[in-house]
């Protein structure tokens, strides 16, 4: 699975310590993805755009981030976030109208020229 963005990431379930090869899911099978968008600003501070991608989920959906830097938010898309030079683990749950809870993640290592890397 590709994402034509520049500098954007799609990621789906990835497990700790780095990722292997991303895989395509068939549409049955339920998946949250986490799709972070770096804004290159000039300013030390790295501002990213974080939303969720759920596929295959009973609605009505509910999601809970913990972003990292202090910060948690309700919702599919989160408003652009600033992120000091250090790294950051996005956590996404997303539970669905049938009780199922699905997960994902990505870091953020945000550099001190305000274009830092995701992994």
């Amino acid at each position: 699975m590709k994402v034509n963005a520049p500098k954007s990431l799609l990621i789906a379930g990835c497990l700790a310590g780095g990722f292997g090869p991303l895989v395509a899911l068939a549409e049955e099978s339920p998946s949250v993805a986490i799709v972070a968008e770096s804004l290159c600003t000039p300013r030390p501070v790295k501002i990213v755009a974080l939303y969720a991608n759920a596929t295959g989920l009973t609605p009505p959906l509910s999601y809970q981030w913990s972003l990292g830097n202090g910060k948690e938010w309700n919702g599919s898309e989160v408003p652009e976030q600033e992120y000091e030079v250090g790294r950051y683990d996005v956590l996404l749950a997303v539970k669905d109208g049938a009780g199922r809870v699905k997960k994902a993640s990505v870091a953020i290592e945000a550099e001190s020229h305000g274009c830092g890397v995701m992994k």
